[in-house]
């Protein structure tokens, strides 16, 4: 059975960039599936998988949520960067070069800062305690 967690600053910040990260490409889901439906398909991927990650992250199988949002994090700076550089199979060239959009910027912050975090609390040595193992 998984129980849940009590929320500790790191976990609520975590929940929050996997959020933000989900609402960015959430709102760009509908153009990205009429421009190029790959991508707006890996979109709603990115989005399923923060809220896997997020609930995981509500549980006591925390290392797996830290893992897969790292993991999805990550992807989504590789694919910005190469949807920058070389661009993607099936994707407009109109965005080669263009590093400076403001919703890519703030989407790389916040996706590096999960990526960030998620190493720093994986590395714990210490597991967290359930709510359960909090009220004995």
């Amino acid at each position: 059975m998984i129980s849940p967690l009590r929320l500790t600053p790191a976990s609520l910040a975590s929940l929050t960039l996997l959020f933000l990260t989900a609402l960015i490409h959430f709102r760009d889901v509908p153009s990205k599936l009429s421009e190029t439906p790959p991508l707006g398909w890996m979109y709603i991927l990115l989005v399923a998988g923060c809220s896997a990650a997020g609930a995981w992250l509500l549980s006591d199988r925390w290392r797996l949520g830290y893992l897969l949002g790292a993991l999805i994090c990550g992807g989504a700076v590789l694919a910005y960067s190469l949807t920058r550089t070389i661009g993607l199979a099936g994707s407009s060239k109109d965005d080669i070069g263009n590093w400076f959009e403001p919703a890519g910027v703030v989407s790389l912050i916040i996706e590096l800062s999960f990526v960030g975090l998620a190493v720093l609390e994986l590395r714990r040595p210490q597991r967290r305690p359930t709510a359960a193992q909090e009220m004995r």
